[in-house]
């Protein structure tokens, strides 16, 4: 029996959401080449975007023959472009290129498990620490650049019906933090600091509202925003780098099969009864 899909597709959306995604990353970039001075310059994006709109497109030709822009690995390739740094070019295609291939052959119940810049970073990170690390301190705090991001940010999920995502996964950082602060006297501003930064607010607006490796029902996304929070929670006690991305490779490889498990089955036991 064909498996009950029950990931949101894109055409659920009265407006597809990916176009809002690529305004609000785009931003990020245009910030940063012109007034941050990033370390990652036009050439990096260049390479890491092509990498990731060739690789979908020869995959979708050859895996359901025919064409399509696609504007997901777009999205991709900005992500990787603005998630990692390193000296060498072939470190974005290749991020890139991983990501795209990992978003089309590790899939459970009709979609792919892992945000695809999520996966792509995680491995490289582990894989190849010389060569590929992230870099938040790039980012600046200046309070006009946060809001405008900010409030952009608040505008793309809610198009995408991923607000309750972000506000869960906001609340739980500031209770676990307030925690680590009274309970392992971790420095208050040091603590909660990570969310006057464009990296946070990129990591909460970006990777963890998407809407195809995120859980159907609200409960689950609700599930899903606290539990991202306290494993980032638990990765920053034990002062793990980049505590953000491996909470959420934990969170989805935990929770999302499990999920859509369920939810499949439900779904297959009322059809039966009908």
């Amino acid at each position: 029996m064909k498996s009950i899909d029950v990931i949101n597709h894109w055409k659920d959306y009265k407006i597809d959401p990916r176009y809002f995604i690529i305004l609000f990353l785009g931003a990020f970039v245009a910030a940063g080449q012109i007034y941050l001075g990033f370390y990652q310059k036009w050439d990096v994006v260049i390479v890491s975007v092509l990498s990731t709109i060739i690789t979908e497109l020869i995959i979708v030709r050859l895996k359901y023959k025919k064409w399509t822009f696609p504007l997901s690995a777009f999205i991709t390739g900005l992500g990787v472009s603005l998630l990692l740094s390193s000296n060498l070019l072939i470190v974005y295609s290749a991020t890139a290129v991983l990501s795209i291939c990992l978003k089309f052959f590790l899939r459970f119940k009709g979609a792919h498990v892992f945000n695809p810049n999520n996966l792509g970073v995680v491995i490289m990170l582990v894989l190849l620490p010389q060569y590929a690390v992230s870099t938040p301190k790039q980012w600046t705090n200046g309070y006009t650049i946060m809001v405008l991001i900010m409030l952009l940010g608040f505008v793309v999920v809610f198009i995408a019906k991923r607000l309750d995502v972000v506000l869960t996964y906001l609340s739980g950082y500031v209770i676990f933090s307030l925690c680590r602060h009274f309970l392992l006297g971790t420095p208050l501003f040091l603590a909660l600091g990570p969310l006057l930064g464009a990296s946070l607010q990129l990591f909460t607006f970006f990777m963890i509202t998407d809407p195809k490796t995120t859980p159907a029902s609200r409960k689950g996304r609700i599930v899903y925003g606290i539990s991202i929070a306290l494993i980032d929670a638990i990765y920053r006690a034990y002062t793990i780098p980049n505590p953000q991305f491996y909470a959420l490779f934990t969170v989805s490889l935990l929770l999302l099969p499990t999920e859509r498990l369920i939810l499949s089955r439900k779904k297959q036991k009322q059809l039966q009864l009908t």
